[in-house]
C-alpha cells in the first residue's frame, strides 16, 4: 500500500485500479480551472436534456453516433415537434456535448450514470462540463449561494451583452441548480467529496452531540451546547461562547478519506496538529470524514478527536446519517 498526498488530497493506492481511479480524479481537477465554451445557450428543460443523454447512451451502446438521428428519434418518441432540435443541438454544443455532429465521450459517459441511476456521480460530472463553459463559470463564480444564481444568470448574460429571453434564464438556472454544490440540500444519506465540501456546517451541526461525551472526558466545563461556530475559511471554524464574542478554540476539518485506514488516518490528524499550540486556546476540535460503501452511494464516519488547551487528548469515530 503506498500513501499519495497531493496538497490536501490524499488517497491510499492498493491496486492498479486504485491508481488509474486515482489518476483519473486529478485529470478531472486540472481540467476543471480551463474553460473552453464560450456559448451561452440553453434553452432545453433539464429533464429533456437528461432524457436525451440517456437516449445518446442507449443508441451508441447500439452503435448510433450521429447527434441528428438520436434527437429526431428522441423527438419522435416524446411526440415533440422535429422542431425543437434548433435549439437542443445548439445547446449540446454550448455544454461540450456534441462536436463535429456527434455525441462527445463526455455525454455518453453522462448519459451512462443517468441511464444506471448514479445520480451523485452524474452531478460529479456536469459541474466538470459547467467549469468549461466560460460563461457558465462565471455565473457560478458569481452565486454567492443557491439563491442569488437567477440573478448571477442574469447579471452575466446581460454583461455578455445579451437580451436575455425568459426560456433562457429559466433552463440556464435550473440546469445549474441541479448540480451547484451550493444548492446541496446537505443530506447525508448519500455522500460525495463535493457533498462534504459544500455541507460543512451540517456536519459540524451532526458532530456536536458526538462532541459533548469527548468533551465530559477531558473536564471541558463548557459543552458544545453553550457554544457556536463561525466560520474562519473552507475548513477552520472559530469556537465561540454562545452570544459573546469570545473564542475559546477551533473547529479543524481535514479533507475526506476512503475507509478506516490506520496509516492515513494518523497521517490526517497529524496535518491537523500544525495548527494546535498548547496554551492558545482552550479546546480544539479536529474532523476526519471518512467515506465508506459503493460509488453510487456511500456513507460517512466521522473520526472525532478533541485536543484540550494542554493538549490532552481523546477521539472516537462516529457515524453519521442525516
Amino acid at each position: 500500500m503506498v500513501l499519495v498526498r497531493v496538497g490536501d488530497y490524499e488517497e491510499n493506492i492498493i491496486t492498479v485500479e486504485d491508481l488509474e481511479q486515482f489518476c483519473r480524479k486529478l485529470r478531472e481537477e486540472l481540467h476543471k480551472s480551463e474553460c473552453q465554451y464560450n456559448s451561452w445557450y440553453i434553452r432545453v428543460p433539464p429533464e429533456r436534456l437528461f432524457a436525451l443523454l440517456k437516449k445518446a447512451y442507449m443508441k451508441y451502446a447500439q452503435g448510433v453516433l450521429n447527434a441528428s438521428d438520436v434527437i429526431a428519434e428522441f423527438l419522435d418518441e416524446y411526440k415533440l415537434s422535429r422542431s425543437l432540435a434548433r435549439t437542443i443541438t445548439p445547446t449540446l454544443s454550448s455544454l461540450g456535448l456534441t462536436t463535429a455532429g456527434k455525441f462527445t465521450a463526455v455525454a455518453i459517459e453522462l448519459g451512462k450514470l443517468l441511464h444506471e441511476g448514479r445520480l451523485e456521480e452524474a452531478k460529479e460530472k456536469l459541474r466538470v462540463l459547467f467549469a468549461k463553459n466560460c460563461v457558465l463559470k462565471e455565473i457560478l463564480e458569481r452565486a454567492a449561494d443557491c439563491s442569488e444564481l437567477e440573478k448571477s444568470v442574469a447579471i452575466v448574460l446581460t454583461g455578455y451583452g445579451k437580451s436575455i429571453r425568459f426560456d433562457e434564464l429559466k433552463y440556464t438556472t435550473e440546469l445549474l441548480r441541479m448540480a451547484h454544490p451550493k444548492c446541496e440540500n446537505c443530506d447525508m444519506s448519500c455522500v460525495t467529496r463535493d457533498k462534504i465540501i459544500h455541507c460543512i456546517e451540517k456536519i459540524i451541526q451532526l458532530s456536536a452531540p458526538h462532541m459533548r461525551e469527548l468533551f465530559e472526558k477531558l473536564d471541558i466545563t463548557l459543552l458544545p451546547e453553550h457554544l457556536e461556530y463561525v466560520r474562519k475559511d473552507g475548513f477552520t471554524f472559530s469556537i465561540n461562547v454562545r452570544g459573546t464574542d469570545k473564542i475559546i478554540g477551533k473547529i479543524l476539518i481535514g479533507p475526506p478519506i476512503e475507509s478506516v485506514h490506520l496509516a492515513q488516518l494518523k497521517s490526517s490528524l497529524a496535518k491537523l496538529d500544525e495548527n494546535i499550540a498548547e496554551g492558545v486556546y482552550e479546546v480544539y476540535v479536529k474532523i476526519i470524514p471518512i467515506l465508506e460503501g459503493e460509488e453510487k452511494c456511500k456513507s460517512m464516519k466521522l473520526l472525532l478527536e478533541v485536543v484540550r488547551g494542554d493538549l490532552e487528548r481523546v477521539s472516537k469515530i462516529v457515524k453519521i446519517s442525516s
